[in-house]
């Protein structure tokens, strides 16, 4: 077993009767907290405010699983089981527009799953998540986030993918994960957004039938399965090797009852993951850096609360994230420091027909998307009518080449004025250098390859703000080093 396995299962066994202790005292202080938050805060109209309708404009819209700030607009993924998937777009968080043809062509095909930028598109993989499954799945992109055209052929080439689940970038390839209850659950990459290659993970158990999240950190590619029959996994990719790093199956007392990791997320130093528990209603959010744990007690004191939502909010050390509670409503939550959580929305703005909070994002406001089992009503988004949030708004660098000149600006939201930047950690590549006054890379790269640093933000209030966030910067390699490279390795002909 390997060290970091047998660590963390110790963790989980010798905590025994302490855990049981420390979740009643958990469990006190949130029913405490829950009585001494202001029950007006969801309802201030200076506070939250609900954007774009009931559904959108359509109660067949109960389902919002995914929430994506791209290119200066927000994108929300939409459920619908009448009409079939949606994408609704907004350029100012209030005015929504669809931009898909319906289920994009295909009523069965319900939901859109997630987004992924990915080059100069934008990506969506879709489910039909009905029982049973009709539609095999696909992937769809977009240059503008208007028009969409499929990429791949329908399932990727099996008909039996019925869902796409999370993407991720990992060394200039996009990722997705299916789910697939004939063949297991596959996995697949692209390096141009056309054609697609099923990767073989060499010990992956078929009883793994859907490989749910993934996620690029330090180095690695994380991917997370669900597995109703045996346990949830969790596995590593460094380029070359997959390694299981963690079996739920394998611990001592077993966990079985973990049949799904649906979400990796983090911060500027740690990784977190979250697991389902639909039994016993025990979720975890895990830090792997010090195997430290988030949601000590099941369910962060409730365990009706048995999902947290794919999308979190990331600002620095602190998060946002929801919960899925099918009893009280879903919830929305707050994490300073990746160790506490306060609950800052109770039973979702006092409507328990809103079960779940999946989609969070950021532009400008914290944006929030409930799903629904109302369906006379539909779905809703609401945001967070404030400027006290400060994060940098940049999200990803555009890809830049060895030899050419390069410019990008970064942004941050709100703080005040003038603000400055820097390299918290890591290093730009040579050539490039970070303007401190205004928030510009710029440059003529002198090296090729990929890059990942963090850039510090601060305002200059009397009490600063500071914002990170983590970058990867590629380079192509120019054609003046290929063209090197190649006279280099010519053969001598014993003339100089």
């Amino acid at each position: 077993m390997p060290r970091h396995f047998e660590e963390i299962a110790k963790f989980y066994y010798l905590k025994g009767d302490l855990t049981r202790q420390l979740a009643k005292f958990f469990l006190i202080v949130l029913v405490t907290l829950s009585f001494l938050w202001p029950k007006s805060l969801a309802h201030a109209g200076s506070y939250w405010e609900q954007v774009g309708g009931n559904g959108l404009g359509d109660p067949n819209n109960t389902f919002i699983p995914t929430l994506e700030t791209w290119n200066n607009a927000i994108y929300a993924g939409i459920g619908n089981y009448v009409n079939g998937a949606r994408i609704y777009r907004s350029t100012d968080g209030s005015t929504w527009t669809k931009v898909n043809n319906d289920g994009f062509g295909h009523v069965n095909l319900s939901t859109i799953f997630d987004f992924q930028p990915f080059g100069n598109s934008l990506y969506a993989s879709t489910i039909d998540d009905r029982i049973p499954a009709a539609q095999t799945a696909e992937i769809w992109h977009s240059i503008d986030g208007i028009t969409w055209t499929q990429s791949g052929a329908d399932g990727l080439g099996n008909p039996n993918n019925t869902g796409f689940y999370q993407m991720a970038e990992f060394n200039g390839r996009l990722y997705v994960g299916s789910g697939n209850a004939t063949n297991g659950g596959q996995l697949y990459w692209t390096a141009d957004g056309i054609n697609w290659n099923n990767v073989a993970i060499a010990g992956m158990d078929a009883t793994n039938t859907t490989l749910w999240s993934l996620y690029s950190f330090g180095g690695y590619l994380w991917l997370g399965t669900s597995n109703q029959t045996d346990a949830a996994e969790i596995w590593r990719f460094d380029g070359a090797i997959w390694t299981k790093y963690l079996d739920y199956h394998g611990f001592d007392p077993e966990l079985e009852d973990y049949k799904t990791v649906n979400n990796f997320f983090s911060t500027s130093t740690n990784l977190y993951w979250e697991a389902i528990n639909q039994v016993t209603g025990a979720h975890i959010v895990e830090r792997i850096t010090d195997g430290l744990l988030l949601a000590t007690v099941p369910g962060m004191g409730d365990p009706n609360n048995i999902w947290f939502s794919q999308n979190v909010v990331v600002q620095g050390e602190s998060f946002y994230f929801g919960t899925r509670n099918e009893v009280t409503a879903g919830e929305l939550w707050y994490s300073p420091d990746g160790l506490s959580a306060t609950r800052i929305i109770n039973e979702a703005f006092n409507n328990p027909d809103n079960y779940a909070i999946y989609a969070l994002t950021f532009k400008d406001y914290l944006y929030v998307g409930l799903s629904t089992t109302n369906g006379a009503k539909g779905a809703e988004i609401w945001r967070r009518r404030t400027s006290a949030d400060f994060v940098i708004t940049t999200k990803s660098l555009k890809n830049a080449e060895q030899g050419s000149a390069y410019s990008t600006l970064l942004a941050a939201s709100s703080g005040i004025q003038p603000l400055t930047w820097s390299i918290a950690s890591g290093n730009l590549p040579k050539g490039l250098n970070l303007n401190s006054a205004t928030g510009e890379i710029s440059g003529t790269p002198q090296e090729s390859g990929e890059f990942r640093f963090i850039v510090e933000v601060r305002d200059s209030g009397k009490k600063s703000q500071k914002a990170r966030h983590i970058y990867t910067l590629k380079i192509i390699a120019g054609a003046s080093d290929s063209i090197l490279s190649q006279i280099k390795e010519l053969p001598k002909t014993g003339q100089d």
